[in-house]
């Protein structure tokens, strides 16, 4: 992350023992923090490279944290056709602004958790070359840092509010099935579901029309089996409509919210989000994820809601305690909303 002299710490390259020992937990900290699907895109290949670097620096006399652009560029095999530094220079700067807010909260927690005063972040040191390491950072409320509240890479709106992941969010068993490390989206799996979706539209038409066929066809005065089937004839399409307009809803808009067969009971405000990697090898990964954050106005909590009737087609924050009065929208790629009138 960019470095702030008054809260990022650098680590002691001549540490003694106790020194070698907070480096390796920072190191293992921040490795554990990578969710398995960051760790095969480019952002996550490299933060978790960095942490390893750290833990072997850490135990050989030769104690250096500080990596070149060109090493990185070298030990992951980056992209032969660009400069190590134009190869580097858009995935540091997602590092910045998405990757790594993104797993702060879990940084915090963890480092929290093992006792330490600090947690461990990713950091470039400006120069020529430029070098990255691993370095430090005070956990919020550390007596004697003033400046230690970690903020996201961009401030909100007057008036806006920061949404933040809930680690505490529960899947149903079969949400866990399918989403507890993340569903990635293959080329097998996209084809077998492009399968599974024309047979479930071809039996749709050919039931739909044998319905109607079997009423057209009908001479004797109309019985309860012809109201039924004249209600399945109406409501089967209905329930085929609701069933593809969700799934192509989550493609074209890349965030729904998550249906409940996908939560555990009594959880709520969760959306299932797609994360497309940049790299053109990695396959996209489908996430069930569930952001919160506190209202400015009351203080209650702010959760995720479909956004119809007043903001169609929109995913919005409504409010706990005012749900009508104080409405958020909300930006899936700076995890910020603002009022909405």
């Amino acid at each position: 992350m960019v470095s702030n002299n008054l809260t990022d710490q650098l680590i002691d390259e001549n540490s003694d023992d106790e020194n070698i020992s907070h480096l390796k937990q920072l190191a293992e900290i921040l490795i554990a923090a990578i969710p398995e699907d960051r760790r095969q895109i480019w952002a996550g290949k490299i933060m978790v490279y960095l942490a390893q670097e750290a833990l072997r620096s850490a135990s050989q006399e030769n104690r250096s944290l500080r990596v070149s652009t060109k090493a990185i560029h070298t030990d992951l095999a980056g992209n032969p056709n660009l400069e190590p530094s134009q190869w580097l220079s858009p995935i540091w700067k997602e590092i910045e602004t998405r990757y790594l807010p993104e797993i702060e909260p879990v940084l915090i927690e963890l480092s929290r958790k093992a006792g330490l005063d600090t947690y461990p972040i990713v950091q470039k040191e400006n120069g020529k070359p430029a070098y990255y390491r691993l370095a430090s950072r005070p956990l919020p409320g550390t007596p004697g840092n003033e400046m230690t509240q970690t903020m996201p890479a961009l401030l909100p709106q007057a008036g806006g509010i920061y949404y933040k992941r809930d680690l505490s969010l529960k899947l149903s068993t079969f949400g866990q099935f399918l989403f507890a490390d993340g569903l990635k989206w293959t080329p097998s799996k996209r084809y077998g579901y492009l399968t599974w979706q024309l047979l479930f539209l071809i039996f749709a038409v050919c039931f739909e029309f044998l319905i109607w066929l079997v009423l057209w066809y009908r001479t004797q005065p109309i019985t309860g089996q012809d109201l039924l089937l004249f209600a399945l004839g109406i409501g089967f399409p209905w329930v085929a409509h609701r069933y593809f307009s969700g799934i192509f809803q989550l493609f074209e808009d890349r965030i729904v919210i998550a249906p409940d067969w996908a939560l555990a009971w009594k959880e709520f405000g969760a959306t299932i989000e797609i994360n497309r990697a940049r790299d053109t090898d990695t396959p996209s990964t489908i996430h069930v994820s569930r952001y919160s954050a506190t209202c400015p106005v009351c203080g209650w909590m702010v959760k995720l809601e479909r956004g119809e009737t007043t903001h169609p087609k929109r995913i919005v924050g409504r409010c706990e305690e005012n749900p009508r009065e104080h409405v958020f929208s909300f930006d899936r790629a700076t995890k910020q909303g603002v009022r909405l009138v």
